[in-house]
């Protein structure tokens, strides 16, 4: 029963995070000429700086083909550059563009202005205690599913 029960709530709770993404941050994307799984990746790339194709791919939840598409057209697009290392030209490092820093930021500054009111005015403890709750929500789901983490 308890499986059934988790199942539902788990669903629901992915519809509601699935239609917010959709409703809310989709446009600011498109906005810039990008989808969310593009934007995901700039800001993956920004946030650790030492990407491979391969190790962003592990970060992200994608195959290593679909990535490097995905980091090949954000290259032709502006936002992103791949550096070969003149050592051995299969380690390819990502790194942003000043294109891509300026997307970014336009995109954060967006996200301020749409939110920053909103998670200002949240209690510090409540924001912590959401946050902890999605971090133990992933482990859990992990876990239950058999995934080393």
């Amino acid at each position: 029963m308890k499986s059934i029960v988790f199942e539902n709530e788990l669903w629901d709770f992915l519809r509601t995070v699935s239609d917010c993404l959709v409703t809310d941050f989709r446009p600011i994307a498109e906005e810039h000429g990008l989808t969310l799984m593009q934007t995901r990746i700039l800001m993956e790339v920004k946030e650790c700086g030492h990407h491979t194709v391969g190790s962003l791919g592990n970060i992200i939840g994608l195959t290593s083909g679909n990535a490097s598409s995905m980091c090949k057209k954000l290259e032709k697009g502006g936002f992103l550059k791949r550096l070969r290392n003149p050592e051995d030209e299969r380690y390819v490092q990502l790194a942003l563009t000043e294109a891509g820093q300026e997307t970014l930021q336009k995109i954060g500054d967006a996200l301020e202005f749409k939110y920053g009111v909103f998670l200002d005015n949240t209690n510090d403890e409540e924001f912590q205690t959401v946050f902890e709750c999605m971090k133990k929500l992933r482990s859990f789901i992990q876990e239950m599913s058999g995934v080393n983490i």
